[in-house]
């Protein structure tokens, strides 16, 4: 076939992306960290002939495609369906027959300019004031008295793109008692008091950001964390636990939608056009209806920047039960207890995702055209010089 026969797949496109927005201020970027920088170019090149490429071919037909490769960056839109699905596949193997939690930890906006000034530190401090909650509250003989399990998963951002740190926990309804010899299962649709953990969490995490005013990082031009602390000490924390999830299903439906979720979608775009973005957004508060907000792309980029982790910073942590040292382990000994006679592998099972970057749909590699046959590698493309 002639090299002009030659096309990128387009399935499910949106009609606007997240670079089509940096593009717009092309100039800003520039100005970025090193850090910020790299991501922003990273989902400009995403999918695109900067980074190169394989050709595909029907092997009944005379159809070609070329599917250029992704960034593999976290924060880009494009990336994160075949991490997803990945770690689900993974997932599926730790999950216990027994009721699960979902339990969100709130950072109160008073403390929000310590996390901007060093969000390394504070985000390490928020994992380790939520772990410590759950294991404490759990461990409390007139709570549970026992050992329990959970995941958590960061967030940074609002439906409109705000800053507001908090945690997604999903959490074991029941845990192994001290002597590993009973499983200790919570009352029915009820897990522990939101406003015990509410209240144990201010005090554990006020205690260690305090104990860390002596890092000079916590300082900035326009944050005093002793004011910080003392307003957000004076204030009502927000621990939400949700009603429980019916089943496993639901468990990793619920994880597929947050775990590898970036700040914002190309799907919720509507519109890019004379320096002004218009995205989709759900008001939480009032039931979720959607509403359209449009911005200026220079704000849009800025509200985006908030939400950029620091390089090497894990979102997603096990605790408990699901530590990954003893994980194996511990699940074995609960299914024993429950009784699960199901044959469970700790390994991933096989997945039909190929290594390279291609459309999550059941029809993988079907052709397109005729419909009946596969599309194979014919060929690869190299890496174009970035544009200065």
């Amino acid at each position: 076939m002639p090299c002009a026969a030659v096309q990128h797949r387009r399935r499910d496109r949106p009609k606007h992306e997240l670079a089509d927005v940096f593009r717009q201020c092309s100039d800003a970027v520039s100005s970025l960290d090193g850090r910020q920088a790299r991501v922003v170019r990273a989902i400009l090149n995403c999918r695109t002939a900067v980074l190169g490429g394989h050709i595909q071919q029907c092997d009944r037909c005379d159809h070609r495609e070329i599917a250029y490769n992704s960034c593999r960056d976290r924060h880009c839109p494009k990336c994160q369906g075949s991490h997803q699905l990945r770690w689900l596949e993974a997932q599926q193997q730790h999950l216990l027959p027994i009721e699960y939690h979902h339990v969100v930890f709130t950072v109160p906006d008073t403390l929000h300019a310590l996390f901007r000034a060093n969000p390394r530190l504070c985000y390490g401090l928020l994992f380790a004031a939520v772990a410590e909650t759950l294991h404490d509250v759990a461990r409390n003989p007139k709570n549970l008295g026992a050992t329990i399990g959970f995941s958590c998963v960061l967030h940074t951002w609002t439906q409109t793109l705000l800053f507001h740190p908090h945690i997604h926990c999903i959490v074991t309804g029941g845990g192994l008692d001290p002597d590993r010899r009973r499983w200790v299962a919570c009352r029915r649709g009820f897990l522990f008091p939101v406003r015990i953990l509410a209240q144990l969490f201010r005090a554990k995490l006020l205690r260690r950001l305090e104990s860390g005013l002596n890092d000079k990082t916590l300082y900035s031009n326009d944050v005093d964390p002793h004011a910080r602390l003392r307003a957000a000490a004076r204030k009502d924390w927000i621990v939400y636990s949700k009603p429980p999830f019916a089943g496993p299903r639901q468990v990793l439906r619920y994880l597929g939608r947050y775990t590898h979720r970036v700040a914002i979608s190309n799907h919720r775009l509507v519109a890019v056009d004379h320096d002004r973005v218009t995205f989709r957004w759900n008001d939480r508060a009032r039931g979720n209806p959607k509403h359209l907000m449009t911005v200026d792309v220079q704000e849009f980029l800025r509200r985006f920047l908030l939400h950029i982790l620091p390089s090497g910073l894990m979102r997603i942590r096990h605790y408990g039960l699901l530590a990954n040292p003893t994980r194996r382990e511990n699940l074995a000994r609960c299914r024993q207890l429950i009784g699960d006679t199901t044959q469970h592998s700790d390994q991933a099972p096989p997945t039909s995702l190929q290594q390279t970057d291609q459309p999550l749909t059941p029809d993988l590699n079907r052709c397109p055209r005729c419909q009946i046959g596969r599309l194979v590698l014919v060929g690869s493309l190299m890496p174009r010089a970035r544009a200065p």
